[in-house]
C-alpha cells in the first residue's frame, strides 16, 4: 500500500509492506510474515539521540537500509529504526550509513536538515495525534514601527578602512560606515561561530544557553523552549521575519529554529563552500581563488539571492515591517573566492605581518593561547615563517574583499526598493580572528583579536551618529533589547522575556553625543568566555600542561576542566580561567588570584583609542602585566566574579534593563 503524504514541497511517500522477516526462521507460521511502516523521514533527530530509548546498532554503520530494518527485526525490544543513507544537497551529513533504533512507541517523522533518511516501525503505523488549532495571529505592528536588516559575517575581523586599516579592501562596508555609529569596543560573548550566535540571537549569556561548543542546541537547555529569539519577539509583535544563510549555527538549534520565522520557513543554508582543486593558486598555498573559467557555485552568492527575495516579499506590503537577517559564510575558511578580488588586495611581498608574534607569558595565558591542525603556528614559540603568514593573511583579505562585495550588492538592494528611510541595518561578526598576533591564528581564545568584532549600525533618523566613533563597551547579547526598542517593539517587564542583554538605544537618541559618551552597561564591563578541556584527563595530584588543551570541540559540558572568563573594561581586560565544576556547570573559583602561578591574565589598553589601525592588533595583549598589578587583579576579580554571581541570581527574571 502506498500512500502520498505533503511535508511543505517535500514529497514524501509511506510505504506499508508485508515481508518474511529476517529472523523470522525461529516463529511460528502465524509470524513468519513482518508488516512494517516505511517513511523516507527521520524517526529519530536532535534530543533524541540521548534518551535511554533510542540506541545504537552495533556496529553502529551498516550497508544498507535493509540491514539496518534487519537489525530492528532480530531484535524485540525494537519496535522502529532510522539510516541514512547521504546528505541533502550542500549539507554535510554526520550519520551517513549510520542505523538507530528506538525500544518506545515513538513515530513522530520530520525531514531533517543535514540528513536524508530512511525510517521503518513494526506493524502499522499509530495513528498521528490531530494537529493543535493554530495559534492566534499576532498582533499587527505598532504605527512607524521600522525595520530591521540584520548582517552578519562569519570570522570577520575588525580591519576596515573605517578603523584605520588600509590593506584590505572594504570599500563597500567604508562607504556604509559613513552612514552609520561605528563602535570602536563591541564584543561577542564566547569567540566561536555556535556560542556566539546562539547568545546574540537568544539574547542570553552562554552560561544561560549551556552552549559553550557543538554538542547539543540551547532549545534543549531548560527553559529554552519557551523563549523568544529576537526574531521570534519582532515576529510576534506583527513583524515578517525572515532569515537565510549562516544566522544561526546549523543545528543549534534544529533546522535554524522554525518558530523565529514567519509561516516556520528559513530562506536556506548553503554551507561553507568548498575548494573544487581547479583554482589559479598554486597547490600549496592556503586560498582558493576561483577562476571565471571554473562553474562554482559560492554560497554567499546563493544567500544574497535568498534575501533579495525575501526583501522583495517584504515590499509587496510596508505596511508590515520586517526583520531579515542575512548570515554570509565567507571569510570562514577555508578561503574560497572568485579569483579577482586577489587582485584587490596587496601582493603577497607586500603583505605586512603581525609585529609581535609571541604569546604573552605566565600560566593563564599559556592556558588561553591556542593552537589547532588549522593553524599556521608551528607551536607556542615558533611561529610560522614570514611567507606562509603573508599567504594565509592576503588569502584572508580575498576572502574578505569578496564579502564586502556582496554587502554592498544587498545594500544596493535596500536602496532600489525603497527601505533606505525606514530601515536599520546593523552589520557585524559573529566574532573576531587572529592573524599571528601572539603567535595566535584563528579564534577559539580570550585575547582581544577574538573577542572583539566589527559593529556598523545605520539608524535611519539618526543622522547625527552617522560616521561616528563611539567608545561605549558592547555585547552581542544588547543587540536584542537595543533594536527591539529602537524599532518602536521593546521588549518590557510585563512580557516576561528572560533576555540578559542592555539596551544601548539611548547612543541614538536625538540629544545623545556618542562620539563623547561612553556607553557601558551596569556592570561597566563587556564580558566574554571560553571553555578549555586537556587532551588526556589530570590524573589526581597530577600538575596540569597547559600547552596540552583542546578548545573542547564535542566534549560533555559536565567534563570540561576549566572556563576561561574574560571581561573588558574601558582600560583592562582581565582573564580568569576557573576550575569547572561538571556537575553544577560552575565555576569554581581560585582561593588567590595573585600567586605566581594563578591563572589569571591582566592586559593594559589605557592607550588604546580602537580605530588608529594595526596598531589596534600589534600594541596591545602582548605583557600580561598581572603579577606586577595585584591590586587591580583583586580588584577585577572581585568585580568579574560579582557579575557571575549576579547572572545566575537573575537568570530567567523578566527583563527589566538587568
Amino acid at each position: 500500500m502506498v500512500a502520498p503524504m505533503s511535508l511543505g514541497c517535500v514529497a514524501v511517500i509511506v510505504v506499508v509492506i508485508a515481508l518474511a522477516g529476517p529472523s523470522m526462521s525461529h516463529q511460528g507460521p502465524d509470524d513468519a510474515v513482518q508488516t512494517w511502516t516505511l517513511a523516507n523521514l527521520s524517526n529519530i533527530y536532535g534530543a533524541a539521540y540521548s534518551l535511554p530509548t533510542v540506541h545504537g546498532a552495533s556496529p553502529v554503520v551498516v550497508p544498507s537500509e535493509l540491514a539496518c530494518r534487519a537489525v530492528c527485526a532480530a531484535n524485540s525490544n525494537c519496535t522502529s529504526y532510522t539510516w541514512w543513507p547521504g546528505s541533502h544537497v550542500r549539507r554535510k551529513c554526520e550519520y551517513i550509513h549510520n542505523c538507530y533504533w528506538r525500544s518506545d512507541t515513538v513515530w513522530l517523522l520530520k525531514l531533517t536538515s543535514a540528513c536524508s533518511a530512511v525510517s521503518g516501525i513494526k506493524g502499522l503505523a499509530p495513528t498521528p495525534p490531530p494537529p493543535p488549532p493554530p495559534p492566534p495571529p499576532p498582533p499587527p505592528a505598532p504605527p512607524g514601527a521600522l525595520n530591521v536588516l540584520f548582517v552578519i559575517f562569519d570570522d570577520l575581523r575588525v580591519m576596515h578602512g573605517a578603523w584605520g586599516f588600509d590593506q584590505p579592501h572594504t570599500p563597500n562596508t567604508d562607504a556604509f560606515a559613513q552612514k552609520a555609529l561605528i563602535f570602536d569596543n563591541a564584543y561577542c560573548n564566547q569567540a566561536v561561530c555556535g556560542p556566539s550566535r546562539a547568545s546574540l540571537l537568544s539574547g542570553r549569556r552562554p552560561d544561560s544557553t549551556q552552549m559553550w561548543n557543538f554538542v547539543g542546541s540551547f532549545r534543549d537547555t531548560p527553559g529554552a523552549s519557551t523563549w523568544n529569539t529576537w526574531p521570534e519577539w519582532h515576529r510576534k509583535h506583527g513583524y515578517y521575519t525572515a532569515g537565510c544563510g549562516k544566522l544561526f549555527h546549523p543545528g543549534d538549534p534544529a533546522n535554524f529554529d522554525p518558530p523565529s520565522w514567519t509561516g516556520d520557513a528559513y530562506g536556506g543554508y548553503f554551507g561553507q563552500d568548498s575548494c573544487p582543486h581547479q583554482s589559479s593558486q598554486p597547490t600549496k598555498t592556503h586560498g582558493c581563488p576561483i577562476p571565471p573559467s571554473v562553474n562554482h557555485t559560492f554560497p554567499d552568492l546563493e544567500t544574497l539571492g535568498v534575501a533579495k527575495t525575501q526583501l522583495a516579499i517584504a515590499a509587496e506590503d510596508t505596511s508590515v515591517p520586517f526583520w531579515i537577517g542575512v548570515g554570509f559564510v565567507k571569510p570562514h575558511m577555508p578561503h574560497v573566492y572568485p579569483a579577482k578580488y586577489l587582485d584587490m588586495v596587496p601582493a603577497l611581498k607586500d603583505i605586512r605581518v603581525a609585529t609581535h608574534q609571541t604569546p604573552p607569558s605566565g600560566s593563564g595565558s599559556e592556558l588561553n593561547w591556542y593552537d589547532g591542525a588549522e593553524t599556521p603556528a608551528v607551536a607556542i614559540g615558533t611561529p610560522a615563517d614570514n611567507a606562509t603568514q603573508q599567504d594565509w593573511r592576503r588569502n584572508y583579505y580575498a576572502a574578505a574583499a569578496f564579502s564586502d562585495d556582496v554587502f554592498g550588492m544587498l545594500l544596493a538592494e535596500v536602496n532600489s526598493l525603497g527601505f533606505s528611510d525606514n530601515t536599520i541595518v546593523i552589520m557585524t561578526a559573529d566574532h573576531g580572528w587572529g592573524l599571528g598576533e601572539h603567535n595566535h591564528w584563528v579564534k577559539y581564545t580570550n585575547f582581544e583579536t577574538d573577542a572583539r568584532v566589527p559593529l556598523l549600525v545605520h539608524h535611519p533618523r539618526a543622522s547625527h551618529t552617522w560616521g561616528v566613533h563611539t567608545k561605549s563597551l558592547i555585547e552581542h547579547v544588547d543587540h536584542y533589547p537595543t533594536f527591539a526598542e529602537l524599532a518602536g517593539v521593546p521588549v518590557e517587564a510585563a512580557a516576561h522575556e528572560s533576555i540578559e542583554g542592555w539596551s544601548y538605544a539611548s547612543l541614538f537618541s536625538p540629544n545623545a553625543t556618542p562620539a563623547t559618551t561612553v556607553w557601558t552597561s551596569g556592570y561597566n564591563a563587556s564580558f566574554t568566555q571560553y571553555p578549555r578541556c586537556h587532551v588526556t584527563p589530570l590524573t589526581p595530584g597530577g600538575l596540569p600542561d597547559y600547552l596540552k588543551v583542546t578548545r573542547c570541540t564535542s566534549v560533555s559540558k559536565a567534563a570540561f576542566d576549566y572556563m576561561g572568563y574574560s571581561m573588558r573594561t574601558s582600560r583592562w581586560r582581565y582573564t580568569e580561567w576557573a576550575l569547572w565544576n561538571g556537575t553544577t556547570l560552575k565555576p569554581h573559583w581560585a582561593l588567590r588570584v595573585t600567586a605566581p602561578d594563578s591563572l589569571v591574565e591582566l592586559y593594559d589598553h589605557g592607550t588604546d583609542i580602537g580605530n588608529n589601525g594595526p596598531a589596534i592588533w600589534d600594541d596591545f595583549e602582548n605583557v600580561n602585566v598581572a603579577t606586577s598589578n595585584p591590586a587591580i587583579v583583586t580588584a577585577l576579580s572581585m568585580q568579574l566574579r560579582d557579575f557571575y554571581a549576579d547572572h545566575r541570581t537573575k537568570r530567567g527574571r523578566p527583563y527589566t534593563g538587568w
